[in-house]
């Protein structure tokens, strides 16, 4: 096992685009961190310069206490699962497995039968050792990739979106057996995915990129309670965080739909009169006839028309309009290009209680926890109440917005 460094790692093709821009990432040994962002943010192309199947243009790849810039892949000691799997169809799944073992030339043919039994039995493949990969079902395939890479002894395991190719009910299972394999053998692994799901559930921490720049690397929780811009408020939360323009206006925050009062800590951070952006996650709302008296006197409520309910059996969303004031509306048509069009829409999306009896059509009294609001900088997107947790300070040091809050994690 052993620990990655990057530093200042840039990745710039013949257009001199880059792909990856100045990321320094710190990965201790032994700790599974997750990549994440939309398709085209370098999450890929930075794994493979970690695996060495890219050229790094600039900057210090280590593993270890070893620079290995310019070393090839098969000197690094790391093991990749990748999307497609990359099995031999022609060689059974003890042959698949027993493959890098034999290329390495350092085994005998007692020891590799033994190292991938081992393997086969800590992925539950004992009995199918005999089959060709055309036989096998994909979670079954993908297994067989995971013991290629972990018959190895590799000192990390690289994953790049492993589970992409696989049914929703069957990536919620290997999910879960690709983190009981990390957590029994305790290899660092850096796992590639564009599932937020996958990210959340998996990682210790999550490096969450944006057009090659690392924007955040947090626990799971703090990405998602503390984001520290509005790209990683949006791109973290299934269903994503309301974004509403909100205008602070001496003690109050003036939202389209309530105003709320402004909490004493956030004064030093924003301007009476300016315009800011909102962050309000759907489950900061509750259908009012839920909410008990003391929970009641933290937020405030308000009077809606609900416009779509979504019932999903353990959990409810309301989908809400709203209007801003046509001077906030000519506001926000002049930050359009700083702003993404997505952020902004004239809806809410409402968590509520899946036994509320609300549906479309109905009007509704809404409570809004006024403690689990945001605002952001609608110029640079920086969170500007975002409250850095206490372990972070002490394990990571300072945090400050913008992708170099979080570049050594």
């Amino acid at each position: 096992m052993a620990a990655i460094t990057m530093r200042n790692i840039v990745k710039k093709y013949g257009d001199g685009f880059p792909a990856v821009n100045d990321v320094s990432l710190d990965i201790a040994d032994g700790e599974f961190v997750i990549l994440v962002g939309p398709s085209g943010c370098g999450k890929s192309t930075l794994l493979r310069m970690i695996v060495g199947l890219e050229d790094i243009t600039s900057g210090d790849m280590l593993i270890g206490d070893e620079r290995v810039n310019d070393k090839q892949p098969r000197d690094r000691n790391l093991a990749m699962v990748f999307q497609n799997y990359a099995l031999y169809p022609h060689l059974t799944v003890f042959e698949n497995i027993a493959f890098p073992l034999r290329l390495s030339g350092k085994h005998s043919d007692e020891e590799i039968r033994k190292l991938v039994t081992e393997a086969a039995d800590t992925l539950e493949l004992g009995e199918h050792l005999d089959r060709k990969p055309a036989n096998l079902s994909g979670g079954q395939r993908q297994r067989v990739a995971m013991g290629r890479a972990i018959v190895r002894n590799a000192d990390a395991f690289l994953f790049d979106e492993p589970l992409s190719n696989l049914d929703a009910k069957l990536r919620g299972q290997m999910r879960t057996e690709i983190l009981r394999l990390q957590r029994r053998l305790g290899v660092t692994t850096v796992y590639v995915t564009h599932d937020q799901t996958e990210a959340m559930t998996l990682g210790d921490r999550v490096a969450v990129l944006k057009k090659g720049m690392l924007q955040q690397v947090a626990s799971p929780r703090e990405l998602y309670d503390q984001p520290v811009n509005l790209f990683v408020a949006g791109f973290i939360g299934s269903p994503p965080m309301n974004f509403v323009p909100a205008r602070v206006n001496g003690n109050e925050i003036e939202l389209p739909f309530v105003t709320v009062p402004l909490r004493d800590e956030w004064r030093g951070a924003v301007e009476d009169g300016e315009l800011y952006i909102a962050g309000i996650r759907p489950g900061a709302f509750e259908d009012a006839e839920f909410v008990d008296t003391d929970k009641a006197s933290r937020g405030v409520t308000f009077d809606v028309e609900i416009d779509v309910t979504e019932w999903l059996g353990n959990e409810q969303y309301a989908f809400v309009p709203f209007e801003a004031t046509p001077e906030i509306s000519a506001q926000l048509a002049e930050l359009a290009n700083e702003l993404d069009s997505e952020q902004l829409r004239h809806q809410l999306c409402v968590e509520l209680d899946p036994l509320s009896r609300v549906r479309s059509g109905d009007k509704a009294t809404l409570w809004l926890d006024a403690e689990r609001l945001h605002l952001f900088d609608p110029h640079s997107g920086d969170n500007l109440t975002r409250v850095v947790p206490e372990r972070s300070r002490e394990e990571r040091g300072p945090e400050s917005g913008g992708r170099h809050a979080a570049t050594t994690g």
